[in-house]
């Protein structure tokens, strides 16, 4: 079998490969977690890795679009961040209620798949484990994974992909919790609709096109076992609709909003937004598509927020400041960065409030010199040394976060409330965890009134799944949860549309005047 050599992060490798492999499948095959956001097609550019040949000439290549026999005998530089990075793990053990034994949460995130392992009887995490999906070269949104579900052998792939990298990441917890793979007595994972198809074997493929229906929604929590866990339950958390799945119910369990309170809003924030509104014992739910651009996918410079990236970026004085994970020069820019980027850009008036990008001769001559205009007429603003964002890129996050606005402006008008009716906003995920409120709000992703009301609850649907795993008849909770649900589906809704278009301007009709 031929074999090429790999280096990433300080690791090298020899890896084999059949004939015709593309470079891209080789890496992944070997746990490379090369971005490939696009799934593959050759469009995003995020999947580029360097040849280096044994004279010391570089050659720059997608590895999608790249054979592995066209490598030969020079070595596949890999960037470091596809050796991983931090996973927000969380897991500060909840109220335990008379259970017995161990029991592992997972969490089948698009982006990162999480897991702990937990003492039933006291409610505590023992051990958590995470890393970037495996399955992310195959697209960073669920509908580049669907469509890879369509090619032959495309859904028993990403099933084993799912049930090995949740393994191994389970074992690992274990080890670290002085446990055996053995003790562990059940398993709940939770994740959209899509992930728990594709964990479960079962085609996705009709969430993909209208009206966009689950082939199952998991009420009986029915999934196929781990073979690494032979005596161990394992069900996958109940889903509401095609895109409201069983990630959303847990962390509304988490969060409590199935409890009696006031009127709250639940918010998860990633390549779809979840949106759940608690009024007066309602689950008023909806989904909106943001695409991956909250999450630098669809930015040129965007990456994960991995050392290196700009994570907090500021004007002030008439300057533009930047904090950058781990320190040193920046080479990318994650999704926190982005709407830091964007509030900061129109602080400073570099992009207007219908969303233009300005031209040079439009700025005061101190912004001038960062506004740079291409042949073709893009105009592109650099707001850290080597990056740039562009106008196109700009109007992609305007989509997105008029599509978060919109969800969440229809959601209040269907249970009669306003902004200043809401006691409190949960953000989840690892995005909101690090979101600053106050830019959200200047981007116009959430309602100004809700700026201070609004609190980051971090990884809340492996919260709920805990919570469940240490609470008699818990899984039946999420259930209940599950029927509690008012969908609002938002697909070919004129209220919708006319809500979006309201909210794509970056300014309010009073801030005009």
């Amino acid at each position: 079998m031929p074999t090429i050599t790999v280096r990433c992060g300080g690791r090298e490798a020899r890896v084999g490969f059949e004939p015709g492999a593309r470079l891209l499948d080789v890496l992944r095959s070997e746990s490379f977690d090369l971005a490939a956001p696009c799934g593959g097609s050759g469009k995003c550019g995020k999947c580029a890795v360097t040849l280096l040949s044994p004279d010391g000439t570089r050659e720059r290549v997608l590895a999608c679009r790249t054979p592995a026999a066209e490598v030969g005998e020079r070595v596949v530089l890999v960037p470091d961040a596809a050796a991983g990075g931090v996973i927000e793990l969380g897991g500060e053990g909840v109220k335990a209620g008379g259970l017995s034994g161990l029991a592992a949460a997972v969490d089948l995130g698009t982006t990162t798949l999480a897991v702990r392992v937990i003492d039933r009887a006291t409610g505590e995490t023992l051990a958590a484990a995470g890393d970037w999906s495996a399955q992310s070269g195959y697209g960073a949104d669920v509908i580049s994974r669907i469509k890879a579900v369509s090619k032959p052998g495309g859904l028993e792939k990403l099933s084993a992909l799912a049930h090995k990298q949740a393994a191994q990441l389970i074992t690992e917890a274990c080890r670290d919790a002085g446990a055996e793979p053995g003790d562990i007595g059940e398993i709940l994972c939770v994740g959209n609709t899509t992930m728990e198809h594709l964990f479960a074997g079962i085609s996705p493929e009709g969430i993909g096109r209208a009206p966009y229906t689950p082939a199952a929604h998991f009420t009986d929590g029915g999934a196929a076992g781990l073979d690494a866990f032979p005596g161990a339950r394992v069900r996958l958390a109940p889903c509401v609709s095609g895109y409201i799945g069983g990630d959303t119910v847990a962390a509304l369990y988490a969060a409590g909003l199935d409890e009696a309170g006031p009127t709250r809003l639940l918010m998860d924030i990633g390549t779809n937004g979840e949106l759940v509104l608690a009024h007066e014992g309602r689950l008023l739910a909806c989904s909106v598509a943001c695409g991956p651009a909250f999450e630098g996918a669809e930015i040129d410079c965007g990456m994960r927020a991995v050392p290196g990236a700009v994570s907090r970026v500021r004007y002030s004085a008439g300057e533009f400041w930047y904090v950058v994970i781990g320190g040193g020069e920046p080479r990318g820019i994650c999704g926190t960065g982005i709407v830091d980027a964007l509030a900061a850009l129109l602080e400073s008036g570099v992009v207007d409030g219908s969303g233009r990008l300005l031209e040079p001769e439009e700025l005061p001559e101190g912004l001038r010199e960062s506004v740079s205009v291409n042949k073709k007429g893009n105009v592109s603003f650099a707001f850290a040394p080597g990056l740039r964002l562009r106008a196109a890129e700009i109007r992609k996050l305007q989509l997105a976060k008029a599509a978060v606005r919109a969800g969440t402006e229809l959601l209040m008008k269907r249970a009669g409330v306003s902004a200043e009716d809401i006691a409190e906003v949960y953000l989840a995920g690892g995005f909101g965890t690090r979101l600053d409120m106050g830019s959200a709000a200047a981007v116009g992703l959430i309602p100004p009134e809700l700026a201070e009301k609004t609190r980051a609850v971090g990884n809340a649907a492996l919260d709920g799944a805990q919570r469940a795993l240490c609470t008699p008849d818990g899984f039946g909770r999420l259930a209940a949860i599950r029927e509690r649900c008012e969908y609002v589906e938002l697909s070919g809704s004129a209220e919708f549309s006319a809500a979006f278009v309201d909210a794509m301007p970056f300014y309010d009709d009073e801030e005009e005047d």
